[in-house]
């Protein structure tokens, strides 16, 4: 079940990542490739290496991005609240050891 989640997480980002980053990419290439060409050959040609380039770096954010942690309270688990149902993982938080003040200097009372 929970692989099934992540994996669908994970494809629906990388399509998404990829068709927003070729819709970007042909944008970019009709831009660029009618400023710096003249010809519709050249022309399309950028915009076809534009689809291509950004959109396989859409793709890549895309999966990237379906990796994040999710955020708090809606992380996947076994239990309806992990924290807080496993006694284990959670404590009140001690200090290591106890620290003295230095000698030689004065504690905050003295003058």
């Amino acid at each position: 079940m929970e692989e099934g989640r992540t994996w669908s997480r994970l494809q629906r980002n990388l399509v998404v990542g990829a068709g927003v980053g070729a819709v970007v990419g042909v944008a970019l290439g009709l831009i660029i490739g009618s400023i710096v060409f003249g010809r519709a050959g050249a022309i399309a040609a950028s915009a076809l290496a534009g689809a291509i380039g950004i959109g396989g770096l859409g793709a890549f954010w895309g999966l990237l991005a379906g990796l994040e942690s999710p955020d708090p309270g809606n992380e996947p688990g076994q239990v309806d609240e992990p924290v807080r149902d496993v006694r284990e993982l959670t404590s009140e938080e001690r200090p290591l050891r106890h620290v003295s003040e230095p000698r030689g200097r004065p504690s905050n009372g003295d003058t």
